[in-house]
């Protein structure tokens, strides 16, 4: 009999079998089994064998469990700190070689064993936190990577025990003690995972397998994000510990400022119909009690003499839930906001929302903003504007910024990254924003603050497809936050018609400017002769930016962005036979007569404007790039959102500038988004002293009123 050997490795796995089956081990062929290794009775060739070997199938992960809210006031233990990693950028981690899977700790008894991975502190990485600022080997990874660390533990049988991950970084896959245990698709928000079954009395090990892996068909998109998509366990981790039955969920809100009238329920896990539920809010003489209907919800209503949160007066509330073993504690805050025609309401009067948009990278260091102290100091800075609103873009922050937001008065916009173009047609895509709409909603379901879930930013194209996909997150909205919170959505409206109002406009004013050479003017008179229109009647007239989005009618707060003075001189510059300059210095000319409306007649808020600078570059000229053009923009837009009666608030783009691996310009961007009226390093630009006497003004005006 010949045998044909095709290569070498085939060889070593064939001289174990035969080896093997010398000294009598018989069940040799079973241990191979499943794991893609060839058994002596197998007919497959030695090519196919070693490409099963290579590409064996994941291991099949349920999906994480119901979120548990309110991770500070439960019995949890920090996960935070050192964790042990492996770098996985060929995606070998779950197969069965060369020591792995990287979930099973590798078998190293007499050191003759053939390992190629290790958990150990020669490479590690401190969790939260991103890889790419962490280790500047991985600043542009976009791969796996293992985390793994030990977890001591005193196990009581009655107990239930969850691991709670603030964010992952995008999929994330959980292992205990070389076991499969959960997945969670999507970054930006929490999940939790039940371990009870798996974590054992003593020591147990915790691996987490974290892709941060994009592509066009995830949330956010590869290419249409203006953002660095850092990867990593970017949040806390805790070990939360609560009994057999025990609260899950709850929501307490108000549905009347003039009667204090609130609203609640509680969610018990594992828990059957009849059992006792009791909120207490002690400063305010609550004491109240339900009983759970056959799914473990009760419900309340009561009324209490509030005293109601604002910005200006951001009061909260100690509340405490209990029902049999369990009990958890929050802070909330008790108002109410509705849209009334044009206006948007606080507590029944009209509030103009007074802010700037801002993402979640780190202000006091480098990499994502993961800690109390960095929020607190962020948004430290828009009650230092005189703002009362801040707008997360454009994913869900850290639970952090938003507690702080409640604590110090800042409404909020939160979103998730629905960002530009998405697979709107593919079942799986929807799923995932589904999915990372209702986590965002269930962490933060009794932030006072929190007034507005957004659903998008500059989606498009204007599709059939792409409206169907975004109602059913608005719908979805409305279903999981029963409290009256406004929907919202970031739109960039007609570009086609928006561009040829202010084109027209620009030829009537350059029409009469000296500066231009006649030749230039003559054709500029000539275009005014084909439109059929003249100058004069140009120039009298107002600019109507008029919103027709279809999305309009799903959400209640139409947000715009818009660029005058930054990227629409750039195009239209190009447009027309003159330089950009002029194109812009006429610009700053029109924008006092733009006006924003909507055939909604729902309340507008810009939710973007800006310009880019370089921190430190000055231009008594106020050429681009410079603190001095920044400002100009900011002035001017001030300006005109003040002459806008649709328009109820703003946000400009952005706080602090912030790393885009778009933005390659050097000597000026160098991979940073520079429309920051704070650089990177945490300085004032002049523009942030522009906003800040504006916000002044209109703040002392609404005191007035």
């Amino acid at each position: 009999m010949r045998i044909i050997v095709k290569n070498a490795f085939c060889v070593a796995l064939l001289g174990t079998l035969f080896l093997a089956g010398c000294a009598g081990i018989t069940s040799i062929g079973e241990s191979f089994q499943g794991n893609g290794v060839a058994t002596p009775s197998d007919t497959r060739g030695a090519d196919d064998d070693l490409r099963t070997l290579f590409s064996a199938p994941e291991p099949e992960l349920p999906d994480s469990s119901p979120l548990i809210t309110n991770v500070a006031g439960r019995n949890s233990e920090s996960l935070n700190g050192t964790w042990n990693i492996v770098v996985d950028e060929h995606e070998v981690g779950t197969r069965p070689f060369l020591g792995g899977p990287y979930y099973k700790e590798p078998v190293r008894e007499t050191g003759m064993e053939l390992v190629e991975f290790s958990f150990d502190s020669r490479r590690t990485l401190d969790v939260p936190g991103d890889w790419n600022s962490q280790d500047e080997r991985l600043f542009r990874y976009r791969g796996v990577v293992w985390y793994q660390r030990s977890v001591s533990l005193e196990k009581d049988d009655d107990k239930r025990y969850f691991l709670h991950f603030d964010g992952v970084n995008y999929d994330a896959q959980v292992y205990v003690n070389q076991q499969p245990l959960a997945k969670h698709l999507g970054g930006y928000v929490a999940f939790n995972v039940d371990a009870t079954d798996l974590l054992a009395d003593g020591e147990n090990s915790i691996v987490v397998r974290v892709d941060a892996h994009r592509d066009d068909a995830t949330i956010p998109t590869k290419k249409s994000s203006d953002f660095f998509k850092y990867g990593g366990i970017t949040r806390d981790v805790h070990l939360i510990t609560v009994p057999d039955t025990f609260i899950r969920q709850y929501q307490l809100y108000l549905t009347n400022h003039e009667t204090g009238t609130v609203k609640a329920w509680v969610q018990l896990d594992n828990a059957s119909g009849g059992e006792s539920v009791s909120i207490s809010i002690p400063e305010a003489n609550v004491s109240t009690s339900a009983v759970t209907d056959s799914n473990g919800r009760a419900e309340f209503k009561f009324r209490a003499d509030l005293e109601l949160w604002s910005p200006s007066t951001p009061k909260l509330y100690d509340v405490m839930i209990s029902s049999g073993r369990d009990e958890v504690t929050d802070r909330i805050g008790f108002r109410t906001i509705a849209v009334d025609g044009k206006k948007i309401l606080l507590n029944g009067k009209p509030v103009f929302f007074r802010g700037i948009s801002m993402h979640d990278e780190s202000y006091l260091k480098t990499g994502v903003a993961y800690d109390e102290s960095d929020a607190r100091a962020q948004l430290g800075l828009i009650k230092e504007l005189n703002g009362n609103f801040v707008r997360l873009a454009h994913y869900p922050h850290n639970e952090h910024a938003v507690r702080i937001a409640d604590e110090i008065g800042l409404l909020v916009w939160s979103e998730i990254p629905i960002v530009s173009l998405i697979d709107w047609t593919n079942a799986d895509t929807q799923a995932v924003a589904n999915g990372q709409l209702k986590d965002n909603i269930h962490r933060d379901l009794n932030r006072a603050s929190i007034v507005m879930w957004s659903i998008g930013n500059e989606t498009m194209p204007q599709s059939q497809a792409r409206l169907a996909f975004l109602a059913e997150l608005g719908e979805i909205a409305r279903k999981e936050d029963v409290s009256g919170r406004l929907i919202a959505a970031a739109l960039i409206g007609d570009v086609t018609k928006e561009f040829e109002e202010v084109g027209k406009r620009l030829v009537a004013q350059m029409v009469s400017d000296p500066e231009i050479a006649p030749a230039i003017r003559e054709k500029f008179e000539g275009m005014l002769s084909e439109w059929g229109v003249e100058a004069d009647e140009i120039l009298e007239s107002e600019i109507e930016v008029m919103l027709k989005d279809r999305l309009g009618e799903i959400v209640d707060v139409i947000g715009y962005n818009e660029y005058f003075g930054w990227y629409y001189s750039s195009f239209l510059g190009s447009q027309f036979p003159v330089d950009e300059g002029t194109v812009r210095r006429h610009m700053f000319k029109l924008m006092d007569d733009v006006r924003f409306r909507n055939i909604f007649e729902k309340p507008i808020i810009i939710s973007e404007f800006g310009a880019g600078a370089r921190q430190g570059y000055r231009s008594s000229e106020g050429l681009l790039w410079s603190e001095d053009y920044q400002a100009k923009v900011y002035q001017a837009q001030t300006e005109m959102i003040a002459k806008n009666d649709y328009v109820q608030g703003m946000s400009p783009w952005i706080l602090k500038d912030f790393r885009s691996a778009l933005r390659n310009l050097n000597g000026i961007q160098e991979i940073y988004n520079r429309k920051g009226i704070i650089s990177d390093s945490g300085k004032k630009k002049r523009a942030f002293f522009v906003l800040q006497d504006h916000y002044a003004e209109r703040a002392a005006a609404e005191s007035m009123q």
